[in-house]
């Protein structure tokens, strides 16, 4: 289950809601969402994927510290990279205040990671739920139930402990939830 949930599959799917309802009733806005959200996406997924075949680590989400390290630096850059992409071609700039959070959380789960290896599935899930909370509406927190079945399946691949896994949970409610407060 944590495979179809993992980053940055997730934050897809969410990217285009919710910056088709920020924009609503204007279209642009899901085709910026599927940008942004998906350009970061593949970046990542490449990068685990060539990671993977060229033996710099043994599978496609690396649990080992240093392959960890930099798949997460080479995300936040991605998500850097992709965020300077849409200012440059003129993203509204409400998505872009929503779009901060993709190489925020990598740059805070990279940070965390040099202490503990804090669970990016579960931040990833968490994040995501808390955007949908946010911009479509308290009904969507029922999602969270989705952040608990990612979080077990953390701990049932023994991957994580407790402690990692509500620590992702944390990290990714707070970083979004902090992003979109602060810029409303």
């Amino acid at each position: 289950m944590s495979a179809y949930l993992a980053p940055p599959c997730l934050p897809v799917a969410v990217g285009a809601a919710v910056s088709l309802r920020i924009t609503w009733p204007h279209p642009g806005g899901l085709l910026w969402g599927l940008f942004g959200s998906g350009t970061w996406a593949l970046l990542c997924a490449a990068m685990a994927l060539v990671g993977a075949r060229l033996g710099g680590w043994p599978s496609l989400t690396p649990s080992g510290r240093r392959p960890r390290l930099l798949l997460l630096s080479a995300s936040a850059v991605a998500g850097v990279c992709v965020w300077l992409l849409c200012v440059r071609l003129g993203a509204p700039a409400h998505l872009l205040a929503v779009g901060r959070t993709a190489p925020l959380l990598a740059v805070l789960v990279l940070a965390c990671t040099l202490a503990a290896n804090v669970s990016l599935h579960t931040a990833s899930a968490a994040a995501s739920v808390t955007l949908l909370a946010l911009y479509l509406g308290a009904g969507w927190a029922v999602l969270y139930l989705l952040v608990a079945a990612v979080g077990w399946s953390r701990l049932h691949l023994r991957v994580h402990t407790r402690l990692q896994v509500l620590s992702g949970a944390a990290l990714g409610t707070s970083v979004c939830a902090a992003v979109v407060l602060l810029h409303r």
